[in-house]
């Protein structure tokens, strides 16, 4: 049996793998009381003095932090206290400056608080993470390469999160078919794709992308596995490779009920399957492990 894996668009360092997180106490008045007001307010379009402009941009960066952003409040304090609670040089927070947090208003990927540090001047981002709203992992993501690092925390209630699912129930005999993975925050990943049923579709790589290949009509079973920094998930999907006759057939049928019941008319009479599978990075793009800082 052959590996077939893929890795995902950006860099997955493991640097530490506990059970759960520690929430240090709540933080104070960086979280709390960081903004700077502006009383004066400025129509979208309106012509103005220069003299004017800055307090224009802080009442339009004002009005975009409120719309979109956390910026003051318990949920933020909380989640500044546990960036503050793990180790600076995983996180280059320096407990001795303070730093403007925002946080997005919706959860990414339904799953993690985005959160960003900022110079108290709000110009120059100093960190960028994903908090697990379960509190259960931490990352970073480093905004000049893209890579993503796990700073705290286990991957196993994440892992359920992640949706792996067919780009479409049939293959076209000679043709492709594709498995999708959805994780939340669009995270790193590895994907290994197996092929339970060889004689009908086996794994193919090319150009860094995974794809199932129909060689014979049948049904075609295929492994899926995404891992994650040390943990795996795993589901079976089912494909059907069809001819151009079967496909016509099935169209002209115009049936509801899942394929591998429809098209279950004159199939079975395919060999005992055998098993190939495939290994390699999927997503994004991933350039290997970052070093542990």
């Amino acid at each position: 049996m052959k590996n077939w894996k893929r890795a995902v668009t950006g860099i997955l360092a493991v640097s530490v793998l506990t059970a759960g997180l520690a929430l240090p106490g709540i933080a104070g008045a960086a979280a709390t009381d960081q903004t700077e007001t502006s009383k004066t307010q400025f129509k979208n379009g309106a012509v103005i003095p220069v003299s004017q402009s800055e307090a224009a941009r802080l009442a339009a960066r004002e009005k975009a932090l409120s719309q979109y952003y956390i910026t003051s409040g318990e949920k933020l304090a909380k989640a500044v206290s546990l960036l503050e609670g793990l180790a600076p040089a995983k996180t280059d927070l320096d407990a001795g400056k303070h730093y403007f947090y925002r946080m997005d208003k919706a959860l990414t990927g339904d799953y993690f608080q985005h959160v960003k540090a900022f110079t108290r001047d709000m110009e120059t981002l100093v960190g960028e993470y994903f908090i697990a709203k379960d509190k259960s992992c931490v990352f970073r993501r480093f905004p000049e390469d893209g890579n993503i690092e796990l700073l705290e925390g286990t991957t196993e209630k994440l892992l359920k999160k992640v949706e792996i699912y067919r780009a479409g129930a049939i293959i076209p005999l000679k043709g492709k078919g594709k498995v999708l993975i959805r994780v939340p925050g669009n995270l790193p990943y590895d994907l290994t794709l197996t092929s339970l049923t060889e004689n009908v579709a086996t794994i193919q790589e090319e150009n860094g992308q995974l794809s199932i290949t129909g060689n014979a009509r049948g049904y075609a079973d295929i492994l899926a596995e995404v891992a994650i920094g040390g943990f795996v998930k795993t589901q079976k999907l089912r494909f059907a490779v069809m001819d151009e006759r079967d496909i016509a057939a099935y169209e002209a049928r115009q049936t509801y009920v899942p394929v591998y019941v429809g098209m279950s008319w004159g199939w079975g009479w395919w060999d005992h399957p055998r098993h190939h599978h495939h290994h390699h990075h999927g997503g994004p793009h991933h350039g290997g492990h970052r070093p542990h800082r």
